[in-house]
C-alpha cells in the first residue's frame, strides 16, 4: 500500500496537473496484474434561491465533464513484490474550463480498479 504521485509539467516549467493516487495491493497475489484509474470530473455547482432572499441552498452537482484521467498498470512478481507495469496513460480534456465562463465548478476525483476478479494471472 502507498501513494503515487504524478506531476505533469508544460515546456516553462510550471505545474500542469499533479495525479495524487492511494493504492493497496497487500492482497494482490504472486505473479498477477492489475490496474487503478483515477477520474477527475470537472462538476458545475447550481446554486438555488430559498424562499428567503438572503439565504441560499446548498450548491448542487448538475452534470458531471471528464478533465482528466490516470491509468496505471500494476503487476507482481513471483516473490510478490508489485511494480508500475508497462506505461502510464493520461487524458486531459480539450474543452476549455468552467472558469472561462465564470461558472462555478468543484474538481472530484474518483479511483476505480476492477471488482471481479480484482487480479488477474500474469501471461
Amino acid at each position: 500500500s502507498g501513494t503515487i504521485q504524478v506531476t505533469l509539467f508544460n515546456p516553462h516549467k510550471t505545474v500542469v496537473k499533479m495525479f495524487v493516487v492511494i493504492y493497496d495491493m497487500r492482497e494482490m497475489p504472486a505473479n498477477h496484474q492489475t490496474f487503478l484509474r483515477q477520474r477527475t470530473f470537472s462538476i458545475p455547482m447550481k446554486r438555488e434561491l430559498s424562499r428567503d432572499a438572503n439565504k441560499e441552498n446548498i450548491p448542487q452537482a448538475e452534470e458531471r465533464i471528464l478533465r482528466y484521467l490516470i491509468h496505471l498498470r500494476f503487476q507482481s512478481t513471483k516473490s510478490g513484490k508489485v511494480y508500475l507495469h508497462r506505461d502510464i496513460r493520461l487524458l486531459f480534456s480539450r474543452k476549455s474550463m468552467e472558469v472561462d465562463s465564470g461558472a462555478a465548478y468543484e474538481l472530484k476525483s474518483y479511483t476505480e480498479a476492477p471488482a471481479n476478479p480484482c487480479f488477474s494471472p500474469r501471461c
